[in-house]
């Protein structure tokens, strides 16, 4: 039988509060595809992993390592390697928006300055 410890409830909470947040970014009509996948992703492996601690223990097998916390830290870092992708995929994008913002912003100080002239 299973012994469920603190950290099995509080992975659950965690899950979900990820879960919660997803249901957030939809009622909130966001355009946020990514992050409400994301969410929901990370909030539903948390729940499965507190409520069947063991099964990391078949991931590690399935992946190859001797350890249940190896095949953690390598989910752990396939996950965040994804959403740091992610994140400076849209750093990029905003910070071509801005640039975008500040010539149409000169053009039109421009048009007004020979206006006014």
């Amino acid at each position: 039988m299973v012994e469920y410890t603190t950290v099995n409830v509080i992975a659950v909470l965690v899950g979900l509060v990820f879960l919660g947040n997803g249901l957030y970014l939809v009622r909130q009509g966001r355009e946020a595809v990514f992050l409400f996948t994301m969410s929901l992703i990370v909030g539903t492996g948390l729940i499965v992993v507190g409520i069947y601690p063991d099964l990391f223990q078949f991931v590690a097998t399935l992946l190859g390592l001797e350890l249940k916390a190896r095949a953690i830290l390598v989910i752990s870092n396939l996950t965040l390697f994804v959403v740091v992708t992610y994140l400076l995929n849209r750093i990029g994008r905003l910070y071509d928006k801005v640039s975008r913002l500040n010539e149409q912003v000169s053009l039109l100080r421009n048009e007004l300055e020979e206006m006014d002239d």
